[in-house]
Formats: C-alpha cells, sequence, structure tokens
C-alpha cells in the first residue's frame, strides 16, 4: 500500500498535469466556439436571408400562376408578398425612401391581386412586370446603401 504522501505528490502531479491539459483544451475548445458560434449579425443575416428565399417562392407562385392562368395562385402570390412586406425580417433599413419603397412594392402586389380577381391575365402580367420593377429598385437601393 501507498503512503499518503506518495499519492498526494502523485495526484498533485496529475492535477497539474490535467491544468496544463485543460488549458490547452479549454483554449482550443474557446476557438472552436468562437468560430462556430453565430454571431447576433449572422443570425440575423441568416433570417434575412431564409426570408427572402420566402419571398422568392411566393414570387415563383405567382409566375407559375400567370404561365397557366391560375388566378388563385396568382392572388395567393400577391397576397403573400404584399403581408411579407409588412414583417419585421423585411424592415432592413430605417429611411424614408426604404418606408416609401415598400409602400409602392404593396401598393403593386395589391393591383396584382386585384387583377387576379378580376380574372384579368394580360393586367395581372403588367402588374406582375410593375412589381418585379419594385423588387429590383428596392434591392439596388439597399445594395447602395450599404
Amino acid at each position: 500500500m501507498r503512503s499518503c504522501r506518495t499519492d498526494t505528490t502523485k495526484i498533485s502531479g496529475s492535477v497539474t498535469e490535467r491544468l496544463r491539459w485543460g488549458m490547452a483544451f479549454g483554449g482550443a475548445a474557446a476557438t472552436v466556439l468562437a468560430v462556430t458560434w453565430p454571431s447576433a449579425a449572422e443570425v440575423a443575416t441568416d433570417q434575412v436571408a431564409g426570408f427572402m428565399r420566402a419571398k422568392l417562392a411566393h414570387s415563383q407562385n405567382v409566375l407559375e400562376g400567370l404561365t397557366t392562368e391560375d388566378f388563385d395562385l396568382i392572388e395567393r402570390g400577391a397576397q403573400e408578398l404584399s403581408l411579407a412586406s409588412l414583417d419585421s425580417n423585411w424592415q432592413v433599413l430605417q429611411t424614408e425612401d426604404y418606408v416609401r419603397q415598400s409602400a409602392e412594392f404593396r401598393r403593386a402586389c395589391d393591383s396584382l391581386r386585384d387583377a387576379a380577381q378580376r380574372k384579368n391575365l394580360d393586367g395581372a402580367t403588367v402588374a406582375w412586370m410593375d412589381v418585379t420593377i419594385k423588387c429590383v429598385q428596392c434591392h439596388k437601393y439597399v445594395r447602395d446603401v450599404e
């Protein structure tokens, strides 16, 4: 049987060794956490990107509805786009121009929805072009501001 002193010395050495390895591992773990843990800005960017992908899906529904004369699909897509412009993820800027462009986008979506309700394919097609123009103008504005 070992003496207490030998065991204590051995444990002491073991603790020191564990501390040395723990600090090395802890530093690596902290580095891994810093690299893999997303920042608030990255999370917000991911949320906006996901939101924009959903907006694109609504746009694709409108285009599909136009090409197949599915007025319900056009109307639903226009409504979803208009509602999306009220979502907090849409509000990437807080400027008067951005607020104005968002309102113009909603009006264009409303015109598209109205044309779909009237089953006016030509009117819906022209309204869709206006919605698309509003999208492109706003995206250009956001890129220029940033």
